[in-house]
């Protein structure tokens, strides 16, 4: 346990409980009979991430940053799993269509889930999914990187304002287009001002502003209350405002360090990938063992939560780190031959 934690293993407990929120919201919906029973909850794993993502960003840059060095820092730590997920959910759609509902190898279709460009589902028509299908929130991702590397050219003490303002003006814009595009509609969500949100409460913390234990701990227990309450109101206010309340919290509070939290935290960004490949199998094993009673239905909650964690630690171990250090020392290399 030892230490008390500063805000960056508070931080990693939280991105741990965002990502398994995510995980539990697309358990329950797995088995039909199962999903009648089942509290629905969860989709709000990702505004918390939109928040952390806007408070990290800020919080790392450095004068003299550039937009060419943050991009290729970004692109290495994000685009070589999601590329290895996607690849793979490529290639249990090319050689194995039946396993799927709807969805269908289509070329085009895997171009644009690897080069993050927002499209329709092909299982959901409605919806901006890629492939992989979590990879929607890592459009967005991209998206803020993108404005983010561009607002680097300003001086360091304008940066979030004129982020803020490129987003603004970009959505303003998409949506007095009224256009049904899926790039148009993609910048048509106001979820991305959750990117702003937590820049600016970067640009508070970076000033010194700071909150006692007791008023960290009722922001974190009345985030939740809201994010659970799933309140009938544009998710920039339902999701965006308590993640936002979560997140001030989280940062303010102080606890002992817990390995096994951190270790999820670390291993977040990979559960948030592999769970669907996950649970698919779930699905094919657990049911016909467990039966349609609510105990069965709890009870697949438990298991396909259990083996969603324990198998993406692999993914991380092997397969995230792998894959991260190759692309650090490619970057290495490229910036050494450079000088």
């Amino acid at each position: 346990m030892g230490k008390h934690s500063n805000k960056l293993n508070t931080l990693q407990y939280l991105r741990a409980i965002a990502a398994l929120v995510v995980v539990y919201s697309h358990t329950v919906t797995q088995v039909p009979m199962y999903e009648a029973r089942l509290l629905h909850f969860g989709g709000f794993g990702v505004d918390i991430f939109f928040v952390i993502s806007g408070f990290i960003m800020v919080f790392i840059a450095r004068p003299g940053d550039t937009p060419r060095r943050f991009l290729t820092n970004r692109i290495s730590r994000v685009v070589p799993l999601y590329w290895a997920m996607t690849l793979l959910m490529a290639v249990i759609l090319l050689i194995a269509p039946d396993v799927f509902k709807t969805a269908q190898y289509d070329t085009v279709v895997v171009l644009k889930s690897l080069f993050f460009i927002p499209h329709f589902s092909q299982s959901y028509p409605d919806m901006l999914w890629p492939i992989v299908a979590p990879g929607w929130s890592l459009n967005y991702e991209m998206y803020f990187y993108c404005i983010f590397a561009i607002a680097l050219l300003a001086p360091l003490r304008h940066q979030v304002w004129v982020i803020s303002a490129i987003i603004a003006v970009v959505y303003v814009l998409a949506t007095l287009s009224q256009s049904n595009h899926p790039v148009s509609l993609f910048l048509q969500d106001a979820i991305v001002f959750e990117f702003v949100l937590g820049m600016l409460l970067a640009k508070t913390w970076l000033a010194g502003w700071r909150v006692g234990q007791w008023t960290a701990l009722s922001l974190i227990v009345a985030g939740f209350v809201i994010l659970l309450m799933d309140l009938p109101l544009p998710r920039l206010v339902s999701f965006g405002i308590p993640s936002l309340m979560v997140v001030i919290g989280t940062l303010n509070f102080s606890m002992p360090r817990i390995d096994w939290m951190v270790l999820l935290g670390d291993s977040s960004y990979a559960l948030y990938l592999w769970h669907i490949f996950a649970l698919g199998l779930c699905r094919k094993i657990f049911p016909p063992l467990l039966g349609d009673s609510m105990m069965g239905a709890v009870l697949f909650v438990v298991l396909s939560l259990l083996t969603c964690i324990l198998t993406s630690l692999p993914v991380h171990w092997y397969i995230d780190n792998w894959l991260l250090k190759r692309e650090r020392l490619a970057s290495f290399k490229s910036a050494e031959a450079a000088r």
